[in-house]
């Protein structure tokens, strides 16, 4: 009798200790925010709506403009031109990133932002060609001269990443992933900023000594040849 009891009492602990023993289950993979903003739509959309950008740019460079637009236009180009004009360097930096900044943000808003995109990126397309105009010379050489600057290139990137940050918005909406994109949107948000700020002290300088203003494709180059590689590296 004692060995059946001694025997029944080791049941008992095997089954108590079995019962506190909780099945082993893994945390659930939380998706990281450098995996969302390298997925391969998300580069790949970029891409698109810069290409899009340098051909609605470049399009409404070379669409006639009858007269009472281009006097509308040159009132703007010199109302601009005049609030830059002999200003300190802080000040011009100012208003160059606060109007770049205040398009850059109302493009980041789904649907709506689309449409602020094509019609800022259009009316900037047509204020080039009245300036050129008036040198007598055409609008597109005009375009393309803005280009031997990089700050050019480097504010239109932060325009059409703008715009595709609103767009994936959408995406993240119909497909009910809306929580995950929340994440990457603030992300974005800071990288427009960041990128419009560090465009506005590439004009700012160019403006100021043309030569630094060249320099700066150096840096320029080195993140172009990053964004390179990344992008071979998502689609290879």
């Amino acid at each position: 009798m004692g060995h059946i009891f001694i025997n029944r009492e080791r049941v008992v602990e095997s089954e108590m200790s079995g019962s506190d023993e909780a099945p082993s289950q893994e945390p659930p993979v939380q998706p990281s925010i450098e995996k969302d903003l390298m997925s391969r739509g998300r580069p790949l959309l970029l891409l698109g709506i810069f290409i899009l950008e340098l051909g609605i740019f470049f399009g409404a460079m070379s669409m006639p403009i009858d007269q009472a637009t281009q006097r509308t236009l040159q009132q703007a180009a010199n109302s601009l031109q005049n609030a830059t004009t002999d200003q300190p360097a802080a000040a011009m930096l100012g208003i160059i990133f606060s109007n770049n900044v205040k398009v850059a943000l109302a493009e980041m808003i789904p649907a709506a932002g689309a449409v602020v995109f094509f019609v800022s990126i259009f009316n900037t397309g047509q204020v080039i060609q009245v300036l050129a105009m008036s040198r007598g010379v055409p609008g597109v050489f005009y375009g393309v001269a803005l280009f031997i600057f990089p700050f050019s290139i480097v504010e239109l990137f932060a325009y059409a990443l703008a715009v595709c940050s609103g767009s994936m918005v959408l995406v993240a909406w119909r497909r009910k992933m809306l929580h995950r994109e929340a994440r990457v949107f603030v992300l974005e948000i800071a990288a427009v900023v960041l990128i419009l700020l560090t465009a506005a002290v590439m004009e700012t300088v160019t403006l100021l000594f043309p030569a630094v203003g060249l320099a700066l494709w150096v840096p320029t180059g080195l993140f172009i040849a990053w964004l390179a590689v990344n992008f071979r590296r998502i689609f290879s």
